[in-house]
């Protein structure tokens, strides 16, 4: 016997409502992680820790994640994204000053619309200080940024912007510390600086660092 249209289409729309359920469900965990870890950090994210936090039954997460260890990647995984694409698309620019500004600039900004993201995003670096083995990708990831970093600034060397006082590969990994620092205050003291000040003040950090003003300077012109 062959169904209607009418019936077919009430149990293609069924599903898709119980698919985009679960999807939706999945997606609820995963964000309560990300506030459970941001709030008290990694350790505390346990699965009563998010039953509390979700109000769902311990039934919903051994349905939709294989472990708790799961659900913790997921949320790494969703926090570096966010601040990966974040990072990619401001990587404009014609000069490789132009690109480093427009690179932290955009860092302040995703830090002062997602601070819990980025206070999630620092308690996974302290569990990685911890254990490194934790996130076997993390540390991947973490030489890359400070290589591509080390890279602009060898470029801005090149193009006469930067006369940094140490190496390419050192001052990256100091200026990764030090705009870190500089928004984990921002982030947990609202004293620390105005938030419209913010920006300015995490750029000049580095302008000074890179010795842009000695640059200027030495510049002929």
């Amino acid at each position: 016997m062959i169904r209607s249209p009418r019936r077919r289409l009430r149990g293609a729309s069924r599903t898709g409502s119980e698919g985009a359920g679960r999807t939706d469900r999945r997606g609820e965990i995963i964000a309560a992680a990300i506030r459970v870890i941001a709030r008290d950090g990694l350790r505390a994210c346990t699965v009563s820790a998010l039953e509390h936090e979700t109000g769902f039954a311990r039934g919903h997460f051994t349905y939709h994640f294989h472990s708790k260890e799961e659900i913790i990647g997921l949320a790494f995984a969703t926090v570096g994204s966010d601040w990966a694409t974040a990072q990619v698309e401001a990587t404009v620019g014609s000069t490789a000053l132009e690109r480093l500004e427009n690179r932290v600039r955009a860092a302040v900004a995703w830090v002062q619309r997602r601070p819990e993201y980025f206070r999630c995003l620092m308690a996974f670096r302290v569990e990685m200080m911890r254990d490194p083995d934790a996130f076997p990708p993390a540390a991947r990831i973490r030489h890359q940024i400070w290589e591509f970093l080390a890279q602009m600034i060898r470029d801005g060397i090149s193009e006469g912007a930067f006369r940094p006082t140490d190496d390419a590969a050192i001052e990256a990994r100091t200026l990764v510390a030090t705009i870190d620092g500089l928004l984990m205050h921002a982030v947990l003291d609202s004293t620390f600086c105005p938030p419209e000040a913010l920006s300015n003040r995490v750029w000049r950090v580095v302008a000074d660092r890179l010795g842009m003003r000695r640059a200027l300077a030495a510049s002929p012109d």
